[in-house]
């Protein structure tokens, strides 16, 4: 085995070769790895259903306490990175999150006062405000009247959960 340098390297006699181990040197779910089926399988992990569950316990938060304008941020965030990361598999669905993103975000907003704004929530609104500008080619004027409407329109959806995620994104 050669090094950065070029020069030869021994390896160490403790450490399993390809050959007597194939899965030697990945990790435990990596590429190579045995795949768990059956009753002791593991929920599949990873972006989308990270996103999921930050939806769902953004929804679980503002169903607690629905004047934290916090939690509507979170929500959209959460709803805008699924969103991102479904849409080559589902366009349409990926859209709808969006939509339940922009409807959340807008409601972070209504509900912050101009002086206690968080950031986040201006992040997400500011986000997905550019989003519909660049889809739809509005003004700034009309993108706000355009979340105006959303808002209206999606954000019974949004925090209710009245669509289910699992439906939109085809995940459990």
């Amino acid at each position: 085995m050669k090094n950065r340098n070029g020069k030869k390297e021994k390896m160490p006699a403790n450490r399993p070769t390809r050959a007597a181990n194939p899965f030697a040197g990945t990790k435990p779910g990596g590429p190579g790895a045995p795949k768990a089926t059956g009753l002791g399988a593991k929920a599949p992990t990873g972006p989308a259903t990270d996103h999921t569950e930050g939806a769902r316990l953004a929804q679980e938060a503002i169903r607690k306490d629905p004047s934290v304008p916090e939690n509507y941020a979170a929500l959209a965030g959460a709803l805008r990175m699924l969103a991102q990361f479904l849409r080559t598999r589902n366009p349409e669905g990926a859209d709808n999150l969006v939509n339940m993103a922009c409807a959340a975000a807008w409601e972070a907003k209504r509900r912050s006062t101009p002086a206690l704004i968080s950031g986040r929530t201006k992040q997400e609104v500011k986000i997905l405000s550019a989003w519909l500008r660049t889809k739809n080619h509005l003004t700034p004027e009309a993108s706000d009247n355009m979340m105006e409407k959303i808002h209206s329109e999606y954000l019974s959806k949004a925090i209710d959960g009245s669509t289910p995620l699992p439906l939109i994104t085809g995940m459990p």
